[in-house]
């Protein structure tokens, strides 16, 4: 998978990354598996979402402020990310891995709420019995990931290292057919009813 960004926009703190540059998506040439990263600097951020996802599947929106619409225009468009633009070197990695994994990446403060807003008009009578069956360290990382914690946040509310979240997290995500949290968020919903379950 290829990362292209447009030209004007290889500068700054953007600079230290590895992009392929572009002047126009139009004249773009890539391939579908390949990732276009648009700024919401340019004024025509959004045409160049939907001209950018005639090429590719895959499309990230860059931000300098989190906003609520402007993510969801983005997710709208076809964006399967949206993060800031002066995010550190690892959180852009991490996007680029969840994005060429199929999953999604979107800010967890903004996350929650979405996810909360999508799954009140869910049934959640399907999921409630599958609940039975996790551990109680499961339900713990679970229960954190409905509140919105990063794993580190997790790790640090049970004294328990990093890795061994990210290892409940890959089980839950097993146990519950679930991609990425995102998927798994959208496949529980978040319910008061659920977190007492929990």
């Amino acid at each position: 998978m290829r990362h292209f960004i447009a030209e004007k926009d290889l500068q700054g703190a953007l600079t230290h990354y590895t992009w392929s540059s572009y002047s126009s998506v139009t004249q773009l040439e890539c391939d579908e598996s390949d990732c276009v990263w648009v700024l919401t600097t340019d004024d025509s951020w959004r045409q160049q979402l939907i001209e950018a996802k005639q090429k590719v599947n895959n499309l990230v929106l860059l931000t300098y402020k989190y906003d609520r619409t402007e993510m969801q225009t983005a997710l709208m468009s076809g964006a399967r990310a949206y993060c800031h633009a002066l995010g550190t070197q690892s959180l852009l990695s991490s996007v680029a891995r969840v994005i060429e994994a199929g999953g999604m990446w979107l800010p967890n403060e903004l996350l929650t709420q979405t996810t909360s807003n999508i799954a009140a008009n869910m049934q959640t009578k399907r999921v409630l019995p599958s609940l039975q069956g996790l551990t109680n360290r499961e339900k713990d990382v679970l229960n954190g990931i409905l509140e919105g914690l990063s794993n580190k946040e997790i790790a640090r509310e049970h004294g328990i290292t990093e890795r061994t979240v990210k290892e409940y997290v890959g089980t839950l995500l097993h146990k519950f057919e679930a991609k990425d949290r995102i998927s798994l968020l959208l496949r529980i919903g978040e319910f008061s009813h659920l977190k007492d379950a929990l």
